[in-house]
């Protein structure tokens, strides 16, 4: 069977996470890539995986949380993506630490706009 054909169902294939399995997030560490899909409900705690194919062609899963997922909703499948850890920190509402990421999409350029 020619698997290139067929889109897999139960979720979208991976090559590897970020982080690796088995390490830890450092605050600083990168990933850009193209989001093409988010496989939900995955694993013990129904998290969202977020898959980004980086410009070398993996697919990279990134598991959510609750700040990834916030800003996950406000992003269109496709979009060029660019995620940052920013470190834990400490929610002033509750006094819990919690993961904090700065997300970005690349902004398109158009005739109207200097590209800088």
């Amino acid at each position: 069977m020619d698997k290139e054909k067929y889109k897999p169902v139960g979720g979208e294939m991976t090559d590897r996470n970020w982080p690796e399995k088995g390490q830890s997030l450092v605050e600083g560490q990168v990933i850009e890539g193209i989001y093409v899909a988010v496989n939900r409900n995955v694993g013990a705690n129904k998290s969202n995986v977020y898959v980004l194919e980086t410009a070398e062609g993996d697919k990279v899963g990134v598991w959510g949380n609750t700040v990834l997922d916030t800003k996950f909703e406000q992003i269109e499948l496709n979009s060029k993506v660019g995620i940052e850890y920013l470190g834990s920190k400490t929610s002033k509402k509750s006094g819990k630490p919690y993961h904090d990421f700065f997300v970005g999409i690349e902004a398109p350029v158009t005739d109207n706009e200097p590209p800088f």
